[in-house]
């Protein structure tokens, strides 16, 4: 711009030159000179035209952009004062002042703490005073405005300090929402942290190096720390067993398989109280993966009364066992006898109709309550794995005939029709005779006592791919579809008791159960109603026949070589009554009622047969045993255990004894003869007298 100037004042001063100079003669001025001056003068209009062009253009566009500054300072959203050093306001937007509920004059030359509450006059004070020593600050306060409510509002600033006095500009944002929002947090943090607190479980919060951050009042009172003491340490002071880089890397592990929405851990564990005890919990390992870095929660139950509870119910059923253990042995007691005086019964007055028929009342009903005992016991111990299965391989057809020989007395006093159908071949399974039997004949005298007296009773045997079919039919008082699912649980029974005459312990179907599931089959039960009968199926797996072998026949009865037999035994009438039947056989008979009388006995004595009580009051019939394999006079003698408890572990004790047979009280006559007869065998063979 300085250069257009000089160069227009330059072509002026020439021009005047030329027109003032006095008209020589001598000295010409030609008209091209004139001419070149005008052209340049033309030219230099031209270019003050063009910049006097650019000039209103530029004055316009800086008009616009002037009005653009002041519609977006009087229309932002945020609220923008100037105010000088005595808080006046000198300078408002249209936001500020529509924070105030005012028109943008009505705010001009007012103090602008006459908007501020009193409550928060000191921060708007402070602010003032630390705008001074810093170039920018905030602050959050509360304005009023004309219509009496509170705004929330956050100071920014200074933007602007005058060279003259300290005139200042704020920024200032409406932050209402954000404080409603802040409000709600912290309620939600309020009502989290009450029931954070409030949980009867404790509850603990980890970072991912295992460090606690928090805790509830309920880890206080598990633990016996207060969480001062606790925060900032590593979960091992509170769970010592907790390995925190294995738990992690199963966390990782479930995170990425993706099996559950929820990824964590339970596991029994234990606590370590602040005074040195520990008690057993249930810890709850969960990761929150969602913020960053991510954290875990730690859950802590207490199960020492649940602990306690298991401890109390397996003494309960150890004292269980053991009673029903004791029960059967005294029960058995008393029925040793009976059976022993109805077989001299049996042997002395066989002339006499009316004792015949007495004895085997006695008898069948002896028999029915050694098999309740027996039912007792075994479904006991089944309970606790304690039955061994005897693996054979066999035709059906022995266990059918075998079953139905020890359930027909009663099927048979009850003047019930017993029907049977079977396959003309042979269906081989692969089991154990004795439990088999027990199963079947369970299902047929189960049917006996629910049928009424001349009702009927099938047996049906059919082959189904690879299992054997077994259905026990009945025309019995049948089953109510509510008790179909609780039939074979243990002590049910599908009547009250008072309003049934065959009653029973509830305890036969349960271990049939059982006991065909041990033989990898499956028991059902059907019924379509209360006097509509009932339907037992039992499925067990067939097997191969065996190859064909020679089957040894059976040797015949012969009779039992004259013994030296030595009874032991503390119940007295078992004593005599065995003695008896003993002397009555022929054989010679000794007795004692402890273990250390049998022992001197034995010397004098010198029996080959002992039958000999486990249960003794002094001491036992296994150390008896063991004593007697050790005396010269005894050593080769055919020792039997008699004894009411019959589990697995009681016969692998009379075996360790060195016992050769262990059988249950009240012992059949026969089965006793079989086991003289046995006896007699070996002791000859070994040439002992």
């Amino acid at each position: 711009m300085k250069k257009k100037s000089g160069k227009f004042n330059a072509l002026r001063k020439r021009a005047e030159a030329l027109l003032s100079a006095p008209y020589v003669a001598s000295v010409g001025h030609s008209m091209e000179e004139f001419c070149e001056l005008l052209h340049e003068l033309d030219t230099y209009r031209i270019e003050l035209e063009l910049q006097n062009d650019e000039l209103l253009e530029t004055q316009k566009q800086l008009q616009d952009t002037t009005q653009e500054y002041i519609d977006f300072y009087n229309f932002s959203p945020v609220g923008y004062v100037t105010l000088n050093s005595e808080g006046t306001i000198l300078k408002a937007n249209r936001t500020l002042a529509s924070l105030f509920g005012l028109k943008k004059q009505a705010v001009i030359n007012k103090p602008f703490s006459d908007f501020v509450l009193d409550s928060d006059q000191d921060i708007f004070y402070l602010y003032r005073q630390n705008l001074i020593n810093t170039q920018h600050s905030s602050c959050e306060l509360r304005l009023r405005s004309k219509n009496g409510q509170t705004v929330w509002v956050k100071l920014d600033g200074p933007f602007q300090t005058a060279q003259k006095g300290r005139v200042i500009s704020l920024a200032l944002t409406e932050i209402n929402h954000l404080k409603e929002i802040e409000a709600l947090l912290s309620n939600s943090e309020t009502s989290l942290r009450a029931i954070f607190d409030s949980v009867l479980e404790g509850i603990i919060r980890v970072n991912e190096h295992g460090i606690i951050e928090s805790v509830n009042a309920a880890t206080e009172s598990l633990f016996g720390h207060s969480p001062e003491a606790v925060l900032g340490s590593n979960i091992n002071q509170l769970l010592p067993k907790l390995d925190w880089c294995g738990y992690k890397d199963k966390l990782a592990n479930c995170r990425l398989s993706g099996e559950s929405k929820i990824v964590g851990i339970k596991q029994e564990l234990e606590g370590l109280k602040k005074d040195g005890s520990v008690f057993p919990i249930v810890l709850g390992i969960s990761e929150i993966s969602t913020t960053q870095p991510c954290f875990f929660i730690i859950t802590i139950h207490d199960i020492t009364e649940r602990k306690q509870t298991e401890i109390a119910l397996q003494e309960a059923d150890r004292r269980k066992n053991e009673f029903l253990a004791l029960l059967g042995h005294e029960l058995r007691n008393p029925l040793v006898p009976i059976r022993n005086a109805v077989h001299m019964l049996k042997t002395q007055s066989a002339s006499d109709s009316t004792l015949e028929w007495c004895s085997k009342i006695i008898d069948r009903q002896v028999s029915h309550m050694s098999q309740l005992l027996d039912d007792l016991l075994d479904v006991a111990r089944i309970m606790q794995d304690k039955i061994t299965l005897k693996m054979d391989c066999f035709d059906f057809a022995e266990i059918v005939d075998n079953a139905i020989e020890t359930s027909y007395p009663l099927i048979e006093a009850r003047k019930q029709e017993l029907v049977i159908v079977r396959p003309k071949t042979s269906l081989w399974i692969k089991g154990d005779r004795v439990r088999l039997t027990q199963v079947l004949a369970n299902l047929l005298n189960n049917a006996a006592k629910f049928t009424a007296v001349g009702g009927k009773i099938t047996l049906k045997l059919s082959q189904e791919a690879e299992h054997l079919v077994i259905k026990v039919q009945d025309t019995g008082i049948g089953m109510s579809a509510e008790m179909l699912p609780y039939i074979f649980d243990i002590f049910t029974q599908a009547n009250p008791p008072l309003a049934r005459s065959q009653g029973g312990l509830g305890v036969g179907l349960t271990l049939a159960r059982r006991l065909v599931e041990l033989h990898g089959g499956t028991i059902s039960a059907t019924s379509t109603g209360k006097s509509q009968g009932s339907e037992f199926t039992v499925y067990l797996p067939l097997a191969n026949a065996p190859s064909a072998k020679k089957t040894p026949q059976p040797k015949s009865v012969q009779a039992v070589a004259k013994l030296r037999i030595l009874v032991v035994d503390d119940y007295a009438d078992n004593v005599e009554s065995l003695s008896l039947l003993l002397q009555i056989g022929g054989h010679d008979v000794e007795t004692a009622d402890c273990g250390l009388k049998a022992i001197e006995q034995a010397r004098i004595f010198r029996p080959q047969v002992v039958l000999l009580d486990i249960g003794l009051p002094d001491i036992s019939g296994y150390e008896v045993a063991k004593r007697l394999r050790e005396l010269p006079e005894t050593r080769q003698a055919f020792l039997i255990a008699i004894s009411g408890y019959g589990g697995s572990e009681y016969l692998e004790q009379s075996e360790s004894a060195g016992f050769d047979e262990h059988v249950l009280k009240p012992i059949d006559y026969l089965k006793l003869a079989a086991l003289l007869a046995t006896a007699a065998t070996r002791l000859a063979a070994a040439g002992c007298k």
